[in-house]
């Protein structure tokens, strides 16, 4: 039986035609235009929140779906490489190293760069794996298999789901904020 494109992580799964956003949401994107540092800021929280989603339905994938976890790989699955994991999280760890310029007293922005750096050093050396093995999907430092004690007892996809959980919590919370502050 041949598998919908959808649940291989097609991007044809992605809606060609997307609503306007809620009024919320255009006014939140609004009141950041007034500071191009808070507008950088919604741009890494909005961009980390989408990854997490992607996330998401490959947890999807593996508990309602069935599929198995290697071939799990999220919506936009030609995504789901080494290296674009690896440029992601730089992505998500520079951007908040830069944002604590202009908002150095946000605890929340320290926490998710912690966790980001982390997250971050992770992929680093999943990708030194992936670049003098060939193999990709490996566990990396804390997955069932890792390199540290071997690792949690949880499988990739469950541990980077986790990663991104906490990762993502702090950025939102560190945003809104930041957005209470600016008023």
């Amino acid at each position: 039986m041949r598998m919908p494109r959808w649940r291989s992580g097609s991007a044809a799964a992605l809606p060609v035609h997307l609503p306007p956003p809620p009024a919320p949401l255009a006014r939140l994107v609004r009141r950041c235009a007034s500071s191009p540092w808070l507008l950088f800021f919604f741009a890494l929280a909005a961009s980390q929140t989408v990854h997490l989603l992607e996330h998401v339905a490959q947890i999807a994938q593996i508990h309602i779906l069935g599929i198995e976890p290697r071939q799990a790989h999220g919506v936009v699955g030609a995504l789901d490489i080494e290296w674009v994991h690896f440029v992601w999280n730089a992505w998500v760890g520079v951007a908040a190293l830069v944002l604590l310029f202009p908002f150095a007293r946000n605890r929340w922005l320290w926490l998710a760069l912690g966790i980001a750096l982390w997250h971050g050093i992770e992929h680093t050396y999943i990708l030194s794996v992936y670049l003098t093995t060939g193999m990709a999907g490996t566990p990396g430092f804390a997955a069932r298999g890792g390199l540290i004690g071997g690792g949690l007892p949880l499988i990739r996809p469950h541990l980077h789901f986790a990663y991104n959980v906490i990762e993502t919590a702090p950025l939102l919370v560190g945003f809104f904020d930041q957005v209470r502050r600016q008023r």
